[in-house]
């Protein structure tokens, strides 16, 4: 985990969990003043707290009017998953099977952690454990180019993770299916995870495109 040393990290940190939660939806102006009022700092942390914002993809910037919390389209969420499948795969194939089995224990108690979440339907948590999950299985690999590129990308996925898990029958799956992600890789059936995760995250990138189709034609229809 990054250790938090200034104050523009902490209020990237915070304004990022206020959009990752909804707080500030897709579209929303991310008034640089407010902020700074409302978490009581100076401006010049939050300037560049949302600089960095817009680095990660998180925030676009708009010339002359400022920065707005990113609305994603279809094509930006296929991107999105095609360049999850394609890191957290390549990481479980070239990882090596010591690595991997190093970490049996901490991987052994999150699966137990899954079944308890889903069994008590706690999504919140489900969710944090899910993106724990995948990004410790990239970790392994200890390329820090690789994880640096997957952070991003899974930073703008984190705000759809709850979509992708609204429907009983997803949650019900995805708990099934980190199970097999990890009994493969434990049990050196690299090739046998990858299939399993890549099924996992179409399902779960088909889930948020249907939803954000859905909002494009309500929106149309109440214009």
């Amino acid at each position: 985990m990054k250790q938090i040393t200034t104050i523009s990290q902490q209020a990237y940190e915070i304004i990022k969990e206020d959009i990752f939660s909804g707080r500030y939806p897709s579209g929303t102006w991310l008034q640089e003043k407010t902020i700074a009022e409302e978490l009581g700092i100076s401006r010049s942390p939050v300037r560049e707290a949302l600089r960095m914002l817009a680095a990660d993809g998180i925030a676009t910037v708009t010339p002359n009017k400022g920065i707005f919390v990113r609305t994603y389209t279809p094509k930006d969420i296929e991107n999105i998953f095609e360049v999850r499948e394609a890191i957290e795969n390549y990481a479980m194939i070239h990882t090596d099977s010591e690595v991997i089995l190093s970490h049996q224990k901490e991987l052994e108690d999150e699966i137990r952690q899954f079944q308890k979440l889903h069994k008590s339907g706690d999504l919140e948590a489900y969710i944090r454990l899910d993106a724990q999950f995948h990004h410790q299985i990239v970790e392994m690999n200890s390329n820090d180019l690789m994880t640096a590129l997957y952070e991003k990308a899974e930073n703008q996925n984190h705000q759809f993770r709850i979509i992708s898990l609204t429907s009983k029958k997803r949650f019900d799956e995805s708990e099934q299916e980190h199970s097999e992600i990890l009994e493969n890789l434990l049990n050196g059936r690299k090739k046998d995870a990858c299939k399993v995760n890549s099924r996992h995250l179409a399902l779960a990138r088909d889930q948020v495109i249907d939803y954000l189709r859905e909002q494009a034609e309500n929106e149309k229809a109440s214009d």
